[in-house]
């Protein structure tokens, strides 16, 4: 991996992906030392590709390999990629049996302007801003993350980029309902890459300084998420206690819904409700 930003992607992309298809990471390439930083195939007979993942999730619903580039490859490195993937279809044509050719996805944080013309790429047709195509026989397309659209179906890959794109990305996270499927899949990974940074402070980047000053908040954000969750799980077992088969389904999602609000006066009746209807009265 080129730098901790990259390896935050590869991690976020194997754990969003693997209930839905064998994904490896580094997958050797036969003819040649280097590796593919990521190979997925989903599997019709697992979990399906969740919506939320939005436009990775369409990136990925096919037999895919993705290569990361926190910092803006050269047009020498986009050709290296596209060389070593025509290696790695060669390694895969010879499995028995061979599974189908899966699509080379660069994700770039910024523009490659000379890989972009080297390459003959083009805007792909039916896709938001910013993904681009080479020839078909070369099987390679590139997402420029900082050309995405700013929407919630972004986002995931919008944390890939690079300076005001992730700014805005991480802010856009953070301001998303605490139980936003997106926060609970990115945030612990986020948070994971903040202690790898502060544990290694002589090998910090101007990224890492700045992706250390905009997240400084995640951990109190998550800390006080996790205590809310764990006062929603302690105020079910009360009840459970007090009302026994009562506490049905419908009665869970209340609590699960709650705001930290109505839990506090929630948890203060549970020793003099008589019922329920009595404990979650207005």
């Amino acid at each position: 991996m080129r730098t901790r930003f990259d390896q935050l992607g590869k991690l976020l992309f194997r754990i969003a992906l693997e209930a839905c298809g064998p994904i490896e990471t580094d997958a050797e390439v036969l003819a040649d030392p280097r590796r593919i930083d990521l190979y997925f195939v989903p599997d019709a007979t697992r979990e399906p590709i969740p919506d939320f993942l939005g436009l990775l999730g369409r990136v990925t619903a096919g037999s895919s390999t993705l290569e990361l580039f926190h910092n803006t490859p050269s047009g020498d490195e986009l050709d290296a990629c596209v060389i070593k993937h025509g290696q790695f279809r060669h390694s895969l044509a010879l499995r028995k049996p061979p599974p189908p050719v899966p699509t080379q996805w660069i994700i770039s944080s910024g523009r490659p302007d000379s890989g972009i013309a080297g390459l003959g790429m083009r805007r792909l047709k039916g896709w938001p801003a910013g993904i681009y195509a080479c020839p078909p026989l070369l099987w390679t397309r590139l997402v420029v993350v900082s050309e995405l659209p700013v929407v919630r179906g972004t986002l995931l890959l919008r944390l890939l980029g690079a300076g005001r794109v992730l700014t805005q990305a991480i802010a856009q996270l953070k301001a998303l309902p605490a139980d936003a499927p997106e926060r609970r899949l990115a945030l612990p990974i986020l948070l994971r890459l903040r202690l790898e940074i502060l544990d290694d402070p002589a090998a910090r980047t101007p990224d890492d300084q700045e992706f250390l000053m905009h997240t400084q908040d995640i951990v109190e954000s998550w800390r006080r998420e996790a205590m809310q969750e764990g006062f929603r799980e302690l105020l079910l077992r009360q009840l459970r206690l007090r009302f026994g088969h009562l506490v049905d389904a419908q009665a869970e999602r209340r609590v699960a819904a709650a705001s930290a609000e109505q839990l506090d006066t929630w948890a203060a009746r549970v020793l003099t409700a008589a019922t329920l209807a009595e404990l979650f009265a207005d």
